[in-house]
């Protein structure tokens, strides 16, 4: 395994670890609204903007347009057009788009990363600069290639080395995947990205999990990570010399069906299903775990 060498971000799996054996509450949920057309097709991700009041970026995974949308907190389009069709990001195609976040100095971090067949051989990074709200296309800065390390296990030995996933984050100017498998998940950094490369993520270390993870996201002022699953919410607080510290808040969701995009809104959490509707969850909502 490649030696990681900024941060011990490992801490994270040893807490994902002992969840299970934690008694963890469940919470019913009601939707408080659903994403207006054309935002709501397929929801796979999205993130609130640092730029702009009250505006969320969201988008469809595969067979849905090349296009990010601009809502606000209560799923209305911030756009005043009538035939706003959300903004068309140049130069890039959706083959399986499944997670965005925010990046350093105004951009967007949007992944194609998803690999249901896991047999792809060509996801990618795109970041973006932040367009406003009511902008009707988007330039790509930059595309970076991706692979996966080869896999040791029976599937990683028969052929090339992929894996399916749907969360991404940045955190100190490093972009995380977190991968979709059954029962366990993978976390892998992009380190160091160039354009004109292949560039081969670097592993980090896997842990147990009861359900696929669908999606993450990073707190505006640095100090959380949400982690989603289709039954589930966690959100990590994150140390001053540890990335990952020893607390977080954790509670399953009852209520929901696909839900597959995360972010922080202030004290909240802002959840999307698939289908557009929204959910709200409040911090104080999760019960808090210590481990020792």
């Amino acid at each position: 395994m490649k030696q990681v060498k900024s941060i011990p971000i490992f801490f994270l799996f040893l807490l994902f670890g002992s969840i299970q054996a934690q008694e963890i509450p469940r919470i019913e949920v009601e939707a408080y609204k659903r994403i207006d057309r054309p935002a709501r097709n397929e929801v796979s991700g999205i993130a609130k903007s640092r730029t702009y009041e009250d505006t969320f970026w969201v988008h469809g995974d595969s067979g849905t347009p090349d296009h990010i949308y601009a809502i606000n907190e209560d799923g209305e389009i911030k756009s005043n057009d009538k035939d706003y069709k959300g903004a068309e990001v140049k130069g890039a195609k959706n083959l399986d788009w499944e997670d965005i976040a925010l990046g350093e100095n105004g951009t967007i971090i949007l992944g194609d990363i998803g690999n249901n067949c896991e047999c792809r051989d060509d996801m990618k990074i795109f970041i973006l600069e932040e367009p406003n709200p009511k902008a009707d296309e988007v330039e790509v800065l930059r595309e970076y290639e991706i692979r996966y390390p080869k896999r040791d296990d029976w599937y990683g030995r028969l052929t090339r080395s992929n894996y399916n996933a749907e969360a991404l984050f940045q955190e100190n100017g490093v972009i995380y995947i977190i991968t979709k498998q059954r029962r366990k998940a993978s976390l892998f950094m992009l380190e160091n990205p160039r354009e004109d490369v292949e560039n081969e993520l670097v592993f980090i270390e896997s842990f147990e999990i009861e359900h696929y993870v669908t999606a993450a996201d990073i707190s505006h002022d640095g100090n959380s990570l949400a982690v989603l699953t289709y039954d589930q919410v966690l959100v990590f607080e994150l140390g001053n010399d540890l990335v990952f510290g020893n607390t977080f808040r954790t509670a399953y969701l009852e209520g929901v069906e696909q839900v597959e995009s995360i972010t922080f809104s202030g004290d909240n959490l802002i959840i999307a299903e698939e289908a557009g509707q929204l959910y709200r969850i409040g911090m104080d909502e999760l019960a808090l775990v210590e481990q020792d």
